[in-house]
C-alpha cells in the first residue's frame, strides 16, 4: 500500500483550484513561486507576502501552520470559526488555512482557502518532549543555550553577532515566540544599518562565526537555520501550547 500523503486543496479568490501534496516536513506559502513551495498568484492587490507568508510544518506532535510575521496575517477556519494564527497553530483534517487574496470595492475580504487533508489522521503525541533552544536576556544582553534543565551562557559574542541575535529574537517575540525567516536584506540593515557596501556573503560569514559559538555541531545547525536562497531562522523560546 502506498503512503497516503497529507495535502492541501487550494481554492483562490477567483475560483482557481489546485492540489498540493505535502511531501516535505516544511512547505512554504507566499505570493511568488520563485520564493515558495506554494505560490498564491495572481495577487494584483499585493496582499500576500512575497517571501514566505506562512509555512505548513510537521513534527512529532502533528501538523502546524506557522505565520512568518506577515502583514495581513494568516487565519485558520475550523467549524466555521475564523481565528488569527498567533505565531503558529495546530491544524487537523478539514481545517482551512485562510490568506487574504482580495478586497472588494466595499472592503469585503476574499480569501485564498487552503483546506488541509490528512488521510492518515495524524495522532498527537501527548508526552512532554525535550526542547533545545536559545534564550536572549535583553536586560543583560546575554545569550543562553537551554537544553532540558541545562542553561549555559554563550560567551565571546562580537557586537555584530549581538545585533544579529537581538534583531532575530525581536522578530520571533513579535510573532508569538515562533521563529521568523529573516531575509538577507533585513539582516544587512539590522547589523550594518544604512551602509550599502555589505553583501549576502558577509551575512553568511557572520552566521558561520556565530554557529561556531552556539551550535553543538555547526555543520548541522539546530538553532540558526538556513532557509535556502532567502535567509535564516533563529530558534529561540519554543512555542507553548
Amino acid at each position: 500500500m502506498s503512503k497516503q500523503l497529507a495535502y492541501l486543496e487550494v481554492r483562490g479568490p477567483d475560483g482557481q483550484e489546485f492540489k498540493v501534496d505535502l511531501e516535505k516536513d516544511r512547505v512554504t506559502v507566499g505570493r511568488f513561486h520563485d520564493f515558495n513551495d506554494v505560490a498564491l498568484e495572481p495577487d494584483p492587490q499585493q496582499l500576500v507576502t512575497r517571501k514566505v507568508h506562512c509555512a505548513i510544518e510537521q513534527d512529532a506532535q502533528g501538523w502546524w501552520v506557522v505565520d512568518n510575521g506577515s502583514v495581513n496575517r494568516t487565519f485558520v477556519r475550523r467549524d466555521q470559526e475564523l481565528a488569527i494564527v498567533d505565531g503558529r497553530a495546530s491544524i487537523k483534517d478539514c481545517d482551512v488555512i485562510c490568506i487574504l487574496g482580495r478586497l472588494t470595492e466595499a472592503g469585503t475580504p476574499i480569501y485564498w482557502e487552503l483546506t488541509f487533508r490528512d488521510p492518515l489522521r495524524t495522532q498527537r503525541v501527548e508526552q512532554v518532549l525535550r526542547f533545545a533552544y536559545l534564550e536572549y536576556d535583553w536586560l543583560q544582553a546575554k545569550l543562553y543555550r537551554v537544553d532540558g534543565t541545562e542553561r549555559q551562557g554563550i560567551e565571546g559574542l562580537r557586537p555584530q553577532e549581538h545585533k544579529l541575535i537581538r534583531y532575530m529574537d525581536h522578530r520571533n517575540r513579535t510573532n508569538g515566540s515562533v521563529p521568523v525567516m529573516c531575509t538577507y536584506e533585513e539582516i544587512i540593515t539590522a547589523v550594518w544599518g544604512d551602509d550599502p557596501y555589505h553583501t549576502e556573503g558577509e551575512v553568511s560569514h557572520l552566521v558561520w562565526e556565530l554557529r561556531q559559538k552556539i551550535e553543538a555541531d555547526p555543520k548541522e545547525p539546530q538553532f540558526l537555520q538556513t532557509v535556502r536562497g532567502m535567509g535564516y531562522r533563529l530558534v529561540t523560546l519554543p512555542a507553548v501550547e
